[in-house]
């Protein structure tokens, strides 16, 4: 808990020794210098894209991310240039009427809220980043004033931080050459597979010749030995049956 409302007094302490400028500065030049840091942020995230496109065609930049980014910090340093000298022409001013005292007053009061909303600003950018988003949420979970910071923070900057960042698009060009050789490389894969598969249907190993044994000579030898020891009792058996018919006749 002492973390967590040290982190609130140290806020709120710097916003307040930071913001004693204005007594020294006057409320005219607070509030200018207010309008033109924080209503810069504030027009430059609303406008950037549209400023990028118009400034196109002068830089030669074709990327929608990078004209985005040129966008946003053209018209937050115009605009801030711009308040800055009204309020230094208007500051001069007030001086001459004799409302200095008063003047510096309202300064004190306007440069501490400047520095309170830069801060702001500050810890929304940080908390869009979502490293730095889980420790803030673990660390700062039971402060006051972070959770101001950051709704302060928010409605300040309106800004879609992919824009800065290139588009699928721009990242992804070469990718369809890519998946164009991945799927080549698929197809010739599938052909290499479905030749073998046909090969090995058309081309049939042909029958390899039992190899001759002397056993299977000597075994062949015998049976047309055998043959031919029948063949010639059989010849012998005709012969003595034909004789003696012949005899009688």
């Amino acid at each position: 808990m002492q973390e967590f409302s040290t982190f609130d007094m140290i806020i709120v302490g710097i916003s307040v020794v930071l913001g004693l400028k204005g007594l020294f500065k006057g409320f005219i030049k607070e509030v200018f210098g207010l309008v033109g840091i924080i209503g810069g942020i504030f027009i430059a995230s609303r406008l950037s894209e549209t400023v990028g496109n118009l400034i196109k065609p002068l830089i030669g930049i074709d990327s929608n991310a990078t004209l985005s980014l040129i966008g946003f910090v053209v018209t937050l340093i115009g605009f801030w240039i711009l308040v800055y000298i009204a309020g230094s022409i208007l500051s001069k001013m007030s001086e001459m009427s004799g409302l200095g005292a008063l003047n510096r007053l309202f300064g004190f009061v306007f440069g501490t809220a400047k520095i309170f909303l830069i801060i702001s600003v500050i810890f929304y950018a940080l908390y869009q980043i979502q490293s730095f988003k889980a420790s803030l949420d673990k660390k700062l979970a039971n402060s006051t004033v972070f959770p101001l910071l950051v709704e302060t923070g928010g409605f300040i900057v309106k800004l879609d931080t992919s824009k800065f960042l290139p588009s699928n698009e721009e990242v992804t060009k070469e990718e369809p050459v890519v998946e164009t050789t991945k799927e080549n490389k698929d197809e010739t894969k599938k052909d290499v597979e479905s030749g073998t598969n046909i090969d090995k249907e058309e081309v049939k190993p042909e029958a390899t010749p039992k190899k001759e044994t002397l056993g299977d000579k000597i075994i062949q030898s015998t049976s047309d030995a055998v043959q031919k020891v029948k063949e010639t009792g059989t010849e012998i058996i005709k012969d003595t049956l034909t004789k003696p018919a012949n005899e009688e006749k």
